[in-house]
C-alpha cells in the first residue's frame, strides 16, 4: 500500500460535519489537496483526521533525519524545548488563529501541540543542528545532489500594477518532503479563502493569501547565522514562535497587511521573508532581520523582485559564494532572467529558468528540490501550478 496516499477512500469525495463542508482531492501520490469550508480548528480536526497515518509516517521520517543531521536530535528532545519555553502558549498569545489549526491536528493526532510546533517549524531544528556542529545552512553544495544545506530556495515575481502578475517559487528542503504535500484550499467562517502549500500538514511554504495575493515564502539562512555567530539562543523567554509568522501571512488581505504582522513583535525563533505578488500593486518583499537588540523589520516594494536565501537589505561578511548552496548566484542568476522577463512571460519559459542551474538542485536523498510553483495573477484570482519531479504530472491549484 502506497502510505504517501491519503484516505483514497475519500478522495474526490465531499463531507458535511458540524457545519463544514469538506473535500479532499488525491491530485498525485505526491501531492493531495483539502478543501474545506469552516473554522481553523475544524480544519485542523480535519486533516488530523483524513490524513493521520501520513502525518504520523512524516513525523517518524523527520524524527529519523534529525538524527542523520545531528547523532541525539530528535523530535522528543525539541518538543520538550518547546514545552519548557511554552511555544505553543506563545503562539496561542500571538496568532489563535493558528492555534486553533494546531489544536485541532493536536486532537486528531493525539500529540502535543508543541510536538507538531517542533516539526512545523523546522528551522529552528535546522539550526540547533547547524549550532551544535551537524548539518545546517552553512555547508556548500556537494556532488552528485549531496548538499548538506537544505537553503536553495529561489523565489521571483512581477505585477504589470493593472490586474496581471505572476510569479515562480523553487521550494528545496528535507528529502523526506519530496513526499506527503497536503495544499489547504481552506475558506474560513468569514467565506473568505486562502491557500497554504504545506509538507504534511505542518510546514507552510507559500500559497495565497485571503485578498488574493500570491505568497512566495523563503528562509532567510543568513539571519539565523548572524544569530548563531553573535551567541543567540534560537528560543527565548521573549520569542515569538516563527509560526506566527508562517500562518498569518495567508490571512493578509493587502500587502501592507504583512508589515503590520512582522512589525507586531520584536523578536522571532527564525527568520523569514516573503514575496507578495498584488496584480494590482508593486510586488512586497519583507525579511525580519537579526539585531543585537531583538530584531528589525525590512521591506520594499519593486515592479518586480528576486530573492534567494540572504538578505537583500543587511550584508553580511560570511555570505561568500558558497554560501547558502550559492545563494549569491542564484540571485544574480534570476535578477539577470528577470530583467528579460515582461508581464507577458509564459509558464513554460519561467518554469524552464527554474529547473536549470543554478536555481534547481534535483532531488538528492537527503536534500533537495521538492517543488516548483509557478503562481498566475488575475486580479485576485490566482492559480497555482506545481510541479515535482519528471514522473509526475503538474498539479493546478487555485483560489476560485
Amino acid at each position: 500500500m502506497n502510505r504517501t496516499i491519503i484516505a483514497v477512500s475519500l478522495a474526490f469525495s465531499s463531507l458535511f460535519t458540524a457545519g463544514a463542508q469538506a473535500e479532499l482531492i488525491q491530485h498525485t501520490d505526491q501531492i493531495a489537496e483539502v478543501k474545506f469550508e469552516g473554522s481553523s480548528y475544524q480544519l485542523g480536526k480535519h486533516v488530523g483526521e483524513v490524513a493521520k497515518a501520513q502525518i504520523l509516517d512524516g513525523i517518524e521520517r523527520f524524527d529519523e533525519t534529525l538524527g542523520v543531521m545531528l547523532p541525539g536530535l530528535n523530535v522528543i528532545a525539541l518538543s520538550k524545548s518547546f514545552d519548557g519555553q511554552d511555544v505553543f502558549g506563545k503562539l496561542q498569545a500571538s496568532s489563535p488563529d493558528a492555534a486553533a489549526y494546531i489544536q485541532g491536528l493536536s486532537e486528531s493526532l493525539n500529540r502535543s501541540p508543541n510536538l507538531l510546533l517542533a516539526v512545523g517549524m523546522s528551522d529552528e531544528a535546522i539550526l540547533e543542528s547547524q549550532r551544535s556542529g551537524g548539518m545546517g545552512f552553512l555547508q556548500a553544495e556537494k556532488m552528485a545532489h549531496d548538499p548538506a544545506a537544505p537553503a536553495k530556495c529561489t523565489v521571483m515575481g512581477m505585477s504589470d500594477q493593472k490586474g496581471r502578475a505572476w510569479g515562480q517559487a523553487n521550494f528545496d528542503y528535507m528529502g523526506i518532503n519530496y513526499q506527503g504535500l497536503i495544499v489547504l484550499n481552506h475558506t474560513d467562517s468569514d467565506g473568505k479563502t486562502r491557500v497554504i502549500q504545506t509538507w504534511a500538514g505542518l510546514i507552510p511554504y507559500g500559497g495565497i493569501a485571503k485578498g488574493g495575493q500570491a505568497i512566495l515564502m523563503n528562509t532567510m539562512a543568513d539571519e539565523g547565522t548572524a544569530r548563531e555567530k553573535a551567541g543567540g539562543e534560537i528560543l527565548t523567554a521573549n520569542s515569538t514562535p516563527s509560526y506566527y509568522l508562517s500562518w498569518e501571512a495567508y490571512n493578509i488581505e493587502q500587502p501592507s497587511d504583512l508589515i503590520s504582522v512582522f512589525n507586531a513583535y520584536d523578536e522571532y525563533t527564525a527568520f523569514f521573508t516573503y514575496t507578495v505578488i498584488d496584480a494590482e500593486k508593486p510586488v512586497m518583499n519583507i525579511e525580519n532581520n537579526f539585531s543585537s537588540n531583538g530584531g528589525k523589520v525590512s521591506y520594499s516594494y519593486a515592479d518586480k523582485t528576486v530573492h534567494a536565501n540572504h538578505s537583500l537589505y543587511q550584508s553580511k561578511t560570511f555570505v561568500d559564494d558558497t554560501f547558502g548552496a550559492k545563494s549569491l548566484a542564484r540571485q544574480a542568476a534570476a535578477e539577470a532572467f528577470m530583467q528579460k522577463a515582461t508581464v507577458d512571460t509564459t509558464k513554460a519559459q519561467s518554469q524552464h529558468f527554474a529547473e536549470s542551474s543554478v536555481l534547481w538542485k534535483g532531488r538528492g536523498e537527503m536534500m533537495g528540490t521538492v517543488t516548483s510553483t509557478r503562481f498566475d495573477v488575475h486580479g485576485d484570482k490566482v492559480d497555482m501550478y506545481i510541479k515535482t519531479d519528471s514522473a509526475h504530472p503538474e498539479v493546478h491549484i487555485k483560489n476560485y
